[in-house]
């Protein structure tokens, strides 16, 4: 089984196991043999969504790092804010940006804008879920933002939980955008808009030590 996201390996393996099944009925009764490709469909859209490569071991450092797969949409330097969004191709399994503690763990309802070049409303008006990570340096704010189609957030966490830089943080189940609010005065920003991302590899703001 191809890796995936914390959870969906169960419905994958039920969906490979229908496959059989469906097949051998089909021989009994022709009409079943339609849900055989729909079910192949099922279950190829589900590991490709929910897939969850492997990511480069890191050595943990105070630089931050793209907490998302996707292009950065924004970037706020008075601020301290990297948007960036994802599409249904890109992988969305979010990772940590920096290493510390999970200090608050908030939902936010709202609207389900869709995320399109020309409509910024989904930024500040969709459903979403915010996680408050504090370290030594400061407090950093990774904010996952539901779109049209993604109707939840999903953190592999707890509140006051100890994290590593890298590590898997959570999910937008289909969607969509992830902001990374830091400390601006302690960071140089390195991406720029419209730059891709990796999460976990990408870095988006180097310290500035001293």
């Amino acid at each position: 089984m191809f890796p995936l996201a914390k959870g969906h390996v169960q419905i994958s393996l039920a969906l490979t196991t229908l496959l059989p099944i469906i097949f051998f009925y089909s021989l009994l009764y022709s009409w079943i043999l339609i849900l055989l490709p729909i079910n192949i469909l099922l279950l190829g859209g589900h590991i490709y969504f929910f897939r969850d490569p492997q990511r480069p071991s890191l050595t943990p450092s105070k630089d931050l790092i793209a907490p998302a797969d996707g292009k950065v949409y924004e970037v706020v330097h008075d601020e301290g804010i990297v948007r960036i969004r994802m599409t249904l191709f890109d992988v969305h399994v979010n990772r940590w940006p920096i290493s510390g503690k999970v200090t608050k763990i908030s939902n936010q309802s709202g609207k389900h804008w869709p995320f399109l070049s020309f409509i910024s409303r989904g930024t500040m008006e969709n459903a979403k879920q915010t996680i408050e990570l504090t370290n030594k340096i400061g407090i950093f704010k990774i904010v996952q933002i539901v779109g049209m189609i993604a109707r939840r957030c999903v953190v592999y966490v707890e509140e006051d939980e100890n994290i590593e830089q890298g590590d898997r943080l959570g999910m937008i189940r289909y969607g969509s955008e992830v902001d990374l609010h830091f400390p601006k005065d302690k960071y140089k920003i390195l991406v720029r808009e419209n730059q891709k991302t990796r999460a976990g590899v990408t870095v988006i703001a180097e310290y500035k030590a001293g």
